[in-house]
């Protein structure tokens, strides 16, 4: 080597992390010697070929003198390198592949576990992060709110999305913080058609802020001036590729109801799923203002609520502070409104958040987001569970393995490093397992509100979630098992003398307990979930659901309502036909302006309003109380009312018939008093109700069909005739009774999912339990054979073997109980109409999990017991 000097403090310095690693890594006997040479040619390399070939040449001879340092023993133990090498960790996953081999039972209950309690996790992951993206797509988002009002009425505080129509005309004038602001109806289905394609669809009424607004992707036209004349209409893409085709559809007319013709001026991508507002096309609420002269009258109406009112903010606008500031705004423009309060409600609260009590947020799907998250953590901890409870029951068979390892040399660090590698192979076989669980689980979900969940392993940030998920479960999993089996004594194990503590029995056993706590808890969940869900359906609804079609109406139905009636009486299918303001499963009129004799003059009270004729106390099949329904035989029905038994303990007449009342000006006679319709939620109070006689407004047509009709003739007789009365509209129809089910679509959903969870939960838990029983059978099997040439009977000792895990199970039946009932009662006080909860729905659960126990340990537990006690003492 040419002659150099070291480097002095005015000399390069060569990169410290290199100097670092050889620090770390290298003989601490050779240590100064090699480090003296290196900063020696450090220095000649800097003088005579510069500085930045002198950190690379210096890099590269550190690597080159580490590498016999990471191939050495150093005395009994291996350096840092070798136990972090690729051959050591090639090593350690081929012993673990080879212990999954040999134990293949127990293997395959681990991966089976693991495999069940991942894919239901993923899933649950899944469905949270499309719940929790709602919205979350639209740029100006965190600027966007829905105006909300809260009302007393009856003595109730009450939230409503509806507003009234000159709160849009005050706020776009009168206030700057103001950006944008746009009117949307309630929703609504229209008919369309063009090209001889008609399709009946749900479109929304809006203003042209609304594309600027929101961030719905316009494919084709000017975003702003797509809404700007009101007789166009923004069609989504599918709904324009079903009118027009592979033409394009700019400039070309679509037919609207069947009486108006609207020009398409845009196109926009169709809508998101994870979009709250949703719609298959626009059209300007100004065009809505000039056709209807309900909308038309009402622009000063400060006391008429009937669409949404919708702000974007400006960028410096406090969301608070705007809200208290037009908090008064509804009762100052009119003095007739009273205890009414207007406020913001973030377009980020649109749909986890949209459940208001007593005018305060109580949350909404949030909380099953929440809860469903839980479960499946907790599933998912079963699985763990019971990997752990196998590998410390399985100890005594791995002792002398880490006996040898250690007494050679082997650390702790390495021990632990080789359990997690079986442990994260385990994840992984798992995990791949679950991948296909998951393709399997979730079309089967699609019905329970999963229609929409998809697993793209495309989608790296997906990918990236749902192998993390991998990691931790091996991680979690082979956490204690790795700290307990490596912790074992070489001396005592290798001696013949080991023994478990009891400290790892206990855990097992706290774990079984934990587990079954659980899987009983969700079983107590789902029973009490289902009670409540028969408990509503089974509330007096006070009307029959059973034959009853409801349709939405049109203006030339409506125009041949009394040809269209008689027909269908006509046909032998149909038993009666009516019609009315609404569905009999909603409520679109909600008036305070009803006053009676004894009526306190300060009081503000609403009676829901229902608008219809003659026929449809038989059509609905009402319950009258008192009175009569309306007849043709009494002229004076025109100004006739029929109030429900709420609205009539609200007025107080004690012999109501005959006696009258007021709706503003108009003077209504009482006729007819009926049960209690429910009409909205079947899981709170009913609402008073009064039935006025008003052919004039329509909403739907209702037919009851005759008992024991042939439902297929009968339907094509019907459409046949609608065709007839509304040729250019396809015929849709509903069932009410189908309608009335989808009220429980919550409630369905978290007690099919809950049932799921708890099938999912024990059949872990059992699967666990198997694995143990049948290492506790192998463990005894000698002091079986034992107890069976003394006399022991087959009865006695499967008893024997399954005492311990009766107990555990019994333990974790008293424990769940009382969690269970606290927060099911919880989750029952949401609602007004309840179940309670039954004793026999805990000897019920707990005693199903105890069968499911004993049959899961039984066939161990009897096979060894009738083992021939020669086989198992033979090595005596």
């Amino acid at each position: 080597m040419p002659e150099s000097r070291p480097p002095t403090a005015e000399s390069p310095k060569p990169p410290h992390w290199a100097t670092n690693l050889l620090t770390w890594l290298a003989d601490p006997n050779t240590l100064e010697e090699v480090q003296g040479d290196l900063l020696e040619m450090y220095a000649y390399w800097s003088e005579n070929d510069g500085e930045r070939k002198a950190r690379w040449r210096y890099i590269l001879s550190v690597f080159k003198l580490l590498r016999p340092f990471a191939r050495e023993k150093k005395s009994n133990d291996y350096s840092r390198a070798y136990l972090f090498s690729n051959d050591m960790i090639r090593n350690y996953f081929k012993i673990a592949f080879r212990n999954l081999v040999k134990n293949k039972v127990y293997s395959v209950i681990n991966i089976s576990g693991l495999a069940v309690g991942m894919a239901f996790a993923i899933v649950i992951g899944l469905w949270a992060r499309y719940e929790i993206s709602f919205d979350t797509f639209h740029k100006n988002g965190r600027r966007i709110a829905l105006i909300k009002k809260n009302t007393l009425y009856n003595n109730e505080k009450k939230t409503q999305d509806a507003t009234p129509l000159p709160l849009y005309y005050e706020l776009r004038a009168n206030y700057p913080e103001v950006k944008r602001i746009t009117r949307m109806d309630m929703g609504g289905r229209h008919s369309l058609a063009a090209n001889n394609n008609s399709f009946i669809k749900e479109g929304q009424f809006v203003d042209p802020d609304f594309l600027e607004m929101f961030s719905f992707s316009l494919l084709e036209g000017n975003i702003k001036t797509a809404l700007s004349n009101p007789n166009t209409i923004v069609l989504t893409k599918s709904l324009a590729g079903a009118l027009f085709g592979k033409a394009d559809p700019i400039g070309k007319l679509v037919k609207l109801d069947n009486n108006y013709q609207l020009q398409v001026t845009a196109v926009v991508q169709d809508v998101p799923g994870n979009s709250t507002i949703q719609f298959d096309f626009l059209v300007p609420y100004e065009f809505g203002v000039l056709v209807s002269d309900f909308v038309k009258n009402n622009k000063t109406n400060w006391g008429n609520n009937f669409l949404l009112n919708v702000v974007e903010l400006e960028e410096e606008a406090d969301m608070q502070a705007f809200s208290k500031k037009i908090a008064p705004l509804n009762v100052l423009r009119d003095k007739n409104q009273k205890n009414q309060t207007l406020f913001l409600h973030p377009l980020t609260k649109w749909h986890l958040y949209d459940n208001y009590v007593n005018w305060t947020n109580a949350g909404g799907k949030i909380e099953y987001v929440r809860l469903f998250g839980m479960i499946g953590i907790f599933v998912l901890l079963i699985a763990c569970i019971n990997f752990m409870n196998l590998s410390t029951a399985r100890s005594e068979k791995r002792a002398r393995e880490v006996g040898i390892r250690k007494a050679v040399g082997s650390q702790r660090k390495q021990l632990i490093l080789q359990f997690f590698c079986e442990s994260l192979l385990t994840a992984l076989l798992a995990f791949m397992v679950s991948i296909f669980l998951i393709k399997l689980i979730i079309p089967a979900l699609k019905d329970i509100g999963f229609a929409n969940i998809a697993l793209n392993l495309n989608d790296l940030n997906l990918l990236a979630m749902v192998f993390l998920v991998c990691i931790l479960t091996s991680l979690i999993s082979g956490s204690y098992p790795a700290l307990y089996l490596s912790s074992f004594a070489p001396v005592k194990v290798l001696k013949g003398k080991f023994i478990q503590g009891k400290k790892s029995v206990t855990l097992r056993q706290v774990l079984v307990v934990s587990q079954f706590t659980v899987s009983i808890g969700l079983i107590i969940s789902t029973v009490i979930v289902y009670k409540q869900i028969s408990y509503a359906k089974n509330r007096p609804v006070g009307y029959n659901t059973d034959n009853l079609i409801s349709i939405n109406s049109t203006d030339d139905l409506v125009k041949n309502f009394i040809p269209l009636k008689q027909e269908l009486l006509n046909n032998g299918f149909i038993a009666s036909v009516s019609k009315a303001s609404q569905p009999m499963t909603r409520v679109y009129n909600r008036w305070s302006d009803f006053s009676w004799t004894g009526k306190e003059p300060n009081s503000d009270i609403a009676l829901d309003a229902i608008m219809t004729e003659w026929d449809f106390e038989k059509t609905a099949g009402l319950k009258f109380k008192q009175g009569r329904p309306f007849s043709k035989d009494y002229k004076s029905d025109s100004n006739a009312v029929i109030l429900n038994e709420a609205a009539l303990k609200v007025i107080g007449y004690k012999d109501p018939i005959g006696k009258t009342m007021r709706s503003g000006n108009r003077v209504l006679t009482i006729v007819g008093v009926v049960e209690n319709l429910i009409l909205e939620d079947p899981f709170q109070p009913v609402y008073p109700l009064a039935i006025l006689f008003n052919p004039a407004v329509v909403s739907n047509i209702f037919l009851r069909l005759k008992p024991d009709t042939n439902l297929k003739a009968a339907l094509a007789d019907v459409q046949s005739i609608f065709e007839k009365y509304n040729p250019s509209l396809p015929f849709e129809y509903s069932f009410v009774d189908d309608e009335f089910d989808q009220k429980f679509a919550t409630e369905n959903q978290v007690g099919k999912l809950a049932a799921i969870f708890a099938l999912t939960a024990i059949f872990i838990s059992c699967l666990g339990l198997f694995g143990l029983a049948s290492f506790t059978a192998e463990q005894r099997t000698k002091e079986i054979g034992i107890r069976k040439v003394l006399g022991a009977s087959v009865a006695g000792l499967f008893q024997m073997l399954s005492r311990e895990f009766v107990w555990l199970i019994l333990i974790s039946c008293m424990i769940s109980a009382p969690i269970a009932y606290y927060f099911m009662n919880v989750w029952l006080q949401k609602y007004n109409y309840h179940t309670e909860i039954s004793w026999w729905i805990f000897v019920v659960s707990g005693g199903g999990a105890l069968v499911l126990t004993v049959l899961t340990v039984s066939f161990q537990s009897i096979k060894t017991a009738l083992m021939n006690p020669v086989k198992s003492l033979r090595s005596e």
